[in-house]
């Protein structure tokens, strides 16, 4: 495929699949997106630092997720 070629996108549209269970992981630590912002700088020496904006739209699925992503969220979720 060509550099620049459309991505992979689910059903909907969606460009990830996991937003919807970190959104739900997040509310069930009773966290605000402020706070996992925080979580995932703390966790990777503030290579990541998210805006809330991000993680709406990462929980959104308007925002693709890496992998090195993948891991993070999963250690502080």
């Amino acid at each position: 495929m060509p550099r620049g070629g459309p991505r992979l996108r689910g059903e909907n549209g969606e460009l990830n699949r996991v937003g919807h269970r970190v959104r739900e992981r997040r509310e069930a630590m009773g966290l605000i997106r402020d706070q996992l912002a925080g979580r995932l700088a703390a966790e990777t020496g503030g290579y990541w630092n998210p805006s809330v904006d991000e993680i709406h739209n990462l929980e959104t699925r308007i925002r693709t997720v890496t992998d090195y992503e993948l891991v993070i969220l999963a250690r502080v979720l």
